[in-house]
């Protein structure tokens, strides 16, 4: 089984606008933050896979902030992230204010269920 978790309950949806704060103080680490943990043990409790988008604060880089997206295993061991590559910029909807390009790749994640 998939599930998709969108946003950690104490965090809004944050609209992508010109405006960077106060939105940019959700980030988190993508291997160890609060959305990630959570994830963790929803995959354990549910033998599930968990993919859940995260603004991910890079602090490795500057605290660089990414689109990411935490991929946990049914055991719920972190099997890695992906990154946004592609940054819309339309209008008021302008993700380049918040993010950077990812730079990851397109990762393939095997997992008990299949391949992502």
């Amino acid at each position: 089984m998939y599930f998709v978790i969108h946003n950690r309950e104490d965090m809004p949806f944050a609209f992508c606008t010109r405006e960077k704060l106060p939105w940019a103080e959700f980030a988190e680490s993508a291997e160890d933050g609060p959305t990630t943990q959570f994830c963790q043990k929803l995959a354990r409790d549910h033998n599930m896979v968990v993919i859940s988008p995260i603004l991910e604060r890079d602090s490795t880089h500057g605290d660089t902030l990414w689109n990411t997206a935490v991929v946990v295993s049914n055991s719920g061991r972190v099997l890695g992230k992906t990154r946004k590559n592609h940054i819309p910029r339309v209008g008021d909807f302008n993700e380049s204010t918040y993010y950077e390009s990812g730079n990851t790749g397109h990762t393939v994640f095997s997992t008990q269920f299949g391949k992502l």
